[in-house]
């Protein structure tokens, strides 16, 4: 092992008194958040923890490090870049390298190619930055750190796992000082995996803070500021950031005819789509929009949402307390988020655009009873204080390592 054994608080110290204390005593601590910009989760929960760390208190120092693109060579930015398109363009084939990559001998290849850059770019930030924790949100960059640990100070390790069910061999690294993951399905996988109680915690999946249940009469004022009407039901449908093409057959389902809902679309960056959907003839009053920052306000806004089973949307959803009607997923990770999310209550699966009017008109209408109870579900699911309780965890070890370095100069 190359840090020393720390004993990890057993609650976050109501948000983080006790840490709080720890950073006084000691002076700033330190964090190297490790992320990379290969899928937009990575990046939503690098951020949401970064806030978190800041608002519980301003003298914790953070930076970020992303050795796999905004770091890299070019050819492993060209490599690494090649993701997206495999997901969108071939899920099978993703499927097939997920599950390849998740034996023994083809993680060892991975750790071939990417280690050294990985090692390489992380090294000159610790010589730099020398910081206290590493925290890492991404599964390629764990393994290949502790050959880069071992040439300098003791430092804490801590991975958020930013997948909900399904941990990847790339998340299970037992150096680590703690790992934290979304759900009891993934803690008890560690744990059948040799990892310690105490170096796994049960937190949630870190979430921006404004992902919260709408007030008494806010989603009326959000429907009417999207120009819609602000007590008729609404759906929300996401096309991903970069907006699926799924979306303009879903929307013509629920809005070509007339409907006693109204439909909120986002297309994302996908223009095309986004004017595809303007030229429709649609009956069902519709808001068509392209890129958005404001999904918390979106999802408060809306009765029900359909999406994909990605780890952030259902942790997202959970958060508003918004039912789910899952229209698909990714072959590999998400697959078991698909059926974490129906069998919690909190989810319908419909991956057939003609069959969804009559799905919604029984959410929104003819059974609304089932959708309270969805949302009822939704609530005692969500886990809002994933960040918060990921921070304080965070800024913890790294005061203790910190005052460690200190004591032993």
């Amino acid at each position: 092992m190359t840090t020393p054994a720390v004993d990890l608080p057993q609650a976050a110290a109501a948000r983080g008194r006790e840490t709080i204390a720890g950073v006084d005593a000691a002076g700033p601590a330190s964090i190297l958040i490790l992320f990379s910009d290969t899928g937009g989760g990575h990046r939503a929960a690098a951020s949401a923890i970064d806030g978190a760390l800041h608002e519980l208190h301003p003298r914790v120092q953070v930076q970020w490090c992303d050795p796999l693109l905004g770091e890299a060579r070019p050819t492993v930015r060209r490599v690494v870049s090649l993701y997206p398109g495999i997901v969108q363009r071939a899920p099978a084939t993703w499927a097939l390298v997920y599950h390849a990559f998740d034996s023994g001998p083809a993680f060892a290849l991975l750790q071939a190619v990417f280690g050294a850059q990985v090692r390489t770019v992380v090294g000159k930030r610790l010589r730099e930055f020398d910081p206290d924790l590493l925290l890492s949100v991404h599964p390629l960059l764990n393994h290949v750190l502790w050959k880069t640990l071992e040439q300098a100070r003791p430092r804490g390790v801590m991975i958020v796992v930013t997948d909900l069910v399904r941990i990847h061999r790339g998340w299970r690294w037992r150096r680590a000082d703690l790992t934290v993951v979304a759900t009891e399905e993934a803690r008890r996988s560690l744990l059948a995996a040799g990892f310690s109680p105490e170096r796994v915690a049960l937190l949630g999946l870190p979430l921006d803070g404004r992902f919260r249940p709408a007030a008494p009469g806010e989603a009326g004022r959000l429907r009417r500021a999207l120009g819609l009407d602000p007590d008729r039901p609404t759906v929300l449908v996401v096309g991903g950031a970069e907006g699926s093409g799924r979306l303009l057959d879903q929307v013509r389902a629920l809005a070509e005819q007339r409907h006693p809902w109204q439909v909120i679309a986002v297309c994302g960056r996908n223009q095309r789509l986004r004017e595809r959907l303007w030229a429709l003839p649609l009956v069902t009053p519709t808001r068509v929009l392209g890129f958005v920052t404001a999904m918390p306000e979106l999802l408060r806004a809306a009765d029900l949402v359909l999406t994909k089973a990605g780890p952030g949307a259902i942790a997202e959803a959970l958060a508003t307390a918004v039912p789910m009607i899952l229209t698909g997923y990714l072959p590999g990770q998400e697959t078991p988020n698909l059926r974490y999310a129906v069998a919690a209550g909190v989810a319908v699966y419909e991956p057939r655009p003609r069959h969804l009017p009559r799905l919604v008109h029984r959410l929104l209408v003819a059974d609304p009873d089932h959708l309270n109870h969805m949302r009822e579900r939704a609530v005692a699911l969500a886990r809002p204080s994933a960040a918060a309780e990921i921070a304080a965890r965070a800024i913890d070890l790294a005061v203790r390592y910190h005052a460690w370095s200190q004591t032993s100069r």
